[in-house]
């Protein structure tokens, strides 16, 4: 894996000395353009962050859109997502974190597109956006940005890890200093926090550092979405599984909530689950004595139509609550 790093590494030092050397120039917008990205593959805390973004700026009255690639969609096409209770428009066709933004917001045009310039295009001349916020951006070159704001997990030990496939970085530490700002995520759940900290400040010590933290907001059941008080799972012992970024942060959420978790599965990040992945989480569940099975609400929505369940199936749901710093991520914002 080391010498497919080293051919990582090659490549992303040619592509950013054509930017550099102006042979390729960033695309620019009218509309103010707000990049929320990172430098690790996944579980950095970017969706949630959006939504808290995207409903502050609701608030304020603003005019926005959301710019997003898609992950591992099945589609090619650019899909404009606005109000998203049709029955043509599947997850798989748009990926699923787009999917679970538009849930959260039916009133704002998100648009997937691989290519931001042209999904841009569409935000300002359809939709009139006066902002639009580029959803895992920081790596998006072709397209200029007015702010970038960098997404770091406090937990992960940044210092140890690898430029990707050998570890999660998709950068060196040294691009950090392109952030003009950072928001720390699982500040709660990190014994990190000053190393990151002071790792942050030493590749860019101009940034402001925001500081937040997970909160669970609701439990609801997947069959029907009745929501369920997190006191009635008192006494109860759940089986946890998901397929995410940094799955061991979903079960220190769960137990931080007061949740008896006696195993945890985790599967791969998008993971797309079938029927007989479900039945084997009832039978383990049923083997160690829990009584309901929880996930993410990421996950929930990669899960089969199909397939009975014996033992309740339950969704957490998060939210992004800045605890230090909000008044400096405002003041770059300038809206």
């Amino acid at each position: 894996l080391r010498f497919l790093s080293l051919l990582y590494l090659t490549g992303y030092l040619i592509r950013k000395s054509f930017y550099c050397l102006g042979l390729i120039k960033p695309k620019k917008l009218s509309a103010k353009v707000i990049s929320v990205g990172n430098i690790t593959a996944g579980g950095s805390g970017k969706t949630p962050f959006v939504l808290y973004l995207a409903k502050k700026l609701m608030k304020k009255k603003v005019n926005f859109a959301i710019l997003t690639r898609g992950y591992k969609r099945l589609s090619k096409d650019t899909i404009e997502l606005e109000k998203i209770d049709s029955p043509d428009i599947r997850w798989e066709q748009v990926g699923d974190e787009p999917y679970l933004l538009s849930n959260h917001l039916l009133e704002i045009p998100i648009i997937v597109d691989k290519d931001r310039f042209h999904s841009g295009k569409i935000a300002q001349d359809k939709y009139k956006a006066e902002f639009l916020l580029l959803d895992d951006g920081f790596q998006h070159w072709n397209l200029k940005r007015d702010l970038d704001i960098v997404m770091v997990d406090s937990s992960i030990d940044l210092e140890k890890e690898k430029l990707l496939p050998a570890g999660r970085l998709r950068e060196p530490l040294s691009s950090l200093k392109r952030a003009n700002l950072f928001v720390l995520t699982r500040v709660d759940q990190s014994e990190r926090r000053d190393k990151v900290i002071k790792l942050l400040q030493k590749y860019n010590p101009q940034a402001p550092i925001v500081e937040s933290i997970l909160e669970v907001t609701s439990v609801a059941n997947w069959k029907d979405k009745s929501e369920i008080g997190l006191s009635q799972l008192k006494g109860k012992k759940g089986l946890a599984f998901c397929g995410i970024g940094n799955p061991y942060s979903f079960e220190r959420t769960l137990k931080s909530s007061g949740l008896e978790i006696l195993n945890a599965f985790f599967f791969l990040d998008h993971y797309i689950y079938t029927g007989k992945d479900l039945s084997s989480l009832q039978t383990e569940a049923r083997k160690s004595g829990a009584s309901y099975l929880i996930t993410t609400e990421k996950d929930s929505i990669r899960l089969p139509d199909t397939g009975e369940l014996t033992i309740p199936l339950l969704v957490i749901k998060v939210e992004l609550k800045i605890i230090s710093g909000e008044e400096k991520l405002w003041e770059l914002l300038n809206i």
